[in-house]
């Protein structure tokens, strides 16, 4: 039997954000947002987000933004938002489990929920 760790550490936070955007990758759907039509610098994107997640498990203040607003002029649909949190809950349960990998799913759940109902309110979905 493989026991999994918490996320405990900054690598940690590296292996599950490189492991989930590997994965956005090979998804239809989420690379063409990402890739195709953002022509995302994944090298940036990758550690945006290790920061982004650092942070919001280790109070690191590494990362300084506002995500929202990068997201807005995207091609996203609303099903786009749980095709993302799947592929995450995905990841995060494949590599960890424990009170941090409890949170960083509650908090992806919080955000993909707060961006489909700003985006739903400001009429991008209509």
């Amino acid at each position: 039997m493989d026991t999994k760790l918490d996320l405990q550490t900054e690598e940690d936070v590296r292996v599950l954000v490189h492991s989930f955007y590997f994965k956005v990758q090979q998804d239809e759907r989420l690379n063409y947002i990402f890739s195709s039509f953002a022509e995302v610098d994944w090298d940036e994107h990758l550690g945006t987000m290790v920061n982004f997640w650092s942070n919001i498990l280790f109070q690191t203040g590494k990362y300084k933004g506002s995500p929202y607003r990068q997201h807005v002029p995207l091609p996203i649909i609303k099903s786009d938002f749980q095709r993302w949190l799947n592929l995450f809950f995905e990841t995060v349960d494949e590599h960890f489990q424990g009170s941090n990998a409890d949170l960083v799913k509650e908090i992806a759940e919080r955000v993909a929920v707060s961006f489909t109902s700003r985006m739903e309110y400001e009429g991008k979905f209509n």
